[in-house]
C-alpha cells in the first residue's frame, strides 16, 4: 500500500508539473528585438598587453539616450511592469541623461589590487576624446554585477568589476561622431574607440 501511495503521489506531482510553464531564460531573451542591437553598437572591448604579458580587460557600453531606453524598456518586460512604473523608469532614465555621457565599463585587471576604478587616487586616469575636446570622468560608481546586469551585458565575466562612469561634457554631441574611451594608468593605455568599423586604432597599447 506505501510503494502504491507513494506512485500515486509522483504520478499526480508529475501530472501538476506538465501543467506549469517552466521557463530556463529570462522572457523575452536578453538580446532580443532592439535591446541586443543596439548594446552591440553602442559596446566596445579592449585589451592590454606588456609585450606577451597581459595586463587588462575592458568592456564598455555607451549609455546613449537610445541605449538607456532600449535597457529600461527590457528591464520593465522582465520584471513585468505596468505603464505607469514604465514611464516612471523612462523619465527617471531621461533625467540622468541629462547629467552627462555615461557609460557601463566591465574592467579585469591581473593584479586585482589595479581594479581600483571608483577609488579616489586610483592608478586610472578616465577621459572622453573626441579629438577635440578631452574631459576627464566626473564620477565613477562600483556596482555588483548581479544576474539582471549579467542578462543586460552578457560580457562581464566572473572576475570583472562593474562601473558606472559619468563625464560632463563639454563638446559637441557625440551621436554619429568618433570618439574614444581611455583608460590609462602606468600598465599602459585601454582606448575603447568608437569610430566607424574599419576605422579604429588597435585595441591596447603598452607603456
Amino acid at each position: 500500500m506505501r510503494r502504491a501511495t507513494t506512485a500515486l503521489a509522483v504520478a499526480l506531482a508529475a501530472g501538476c508539473a506538465a501543467n506549469v510553464p517552466f521557463h530556463r531564460a529570462p522572457v523575452p531573451a536578453g538580446d532580443a528585438a532592439d535591446w541586443g542591437p543596439l548594446r552591440e553598437a553602442a559596446s566596445r572591448r579592449a585589451s592590454l598587453y606588456d609585450g606577451f604579458v597581459h595586463r587588462a580587460n575592458a568592456s564598455a557600453t555607451w549609455l546613449s539616450p537610445e541605449v538607456r531606453e532600449a535597457g529600461v524598456r527590457r528591464l520593465a518586460e522582465w520584471q513585468a511592469k505596468n505603464q505607469a512604473e514604465l514611464e516612471q523608469a523612462l523619465a527617471d532614465a531621461r533625467a540622468e541623461a541629462l547629467l552627462g555621457e555615461e557609460f557601463v565599463v566591465a574592467l579585469y585587471t591581473v593584479d586585482p589590487r589595479a581594479n581600483d576604478l571608483d577609488v579616489p587616487r586610483s592608478v586610472w586616469h578616465l577621459e572622453l576624446d573626441d579629438g577635440t575636446t578631452r574631459v576627464p570622468a566626473a564620477t565613477i560608481t562600483a556596482f555588483y554585477p548581479n544576474a539582471t546586469v549579467k542578462q543586460l551585458y552578457p560580457y562581464v565575466g566572473p572576475f570583472d568589476l562593474t562601473y558606472r562612469v559619468r563625464f560632463k561634457w563639454t563638446g559637441a554631441p557625440l551621436q554619429g561622431r568618433p570618439f574614444k574611451l581611455r583608460i590609462a594608468s602606468s600598465l599602459g593605455e585601454l582606448v575603447l574607440d568608437y569610430a566607424p568599423e574599419g576605422q579604429r586604432a588597435r585595441e591596447w597599447q603598452a607603456p
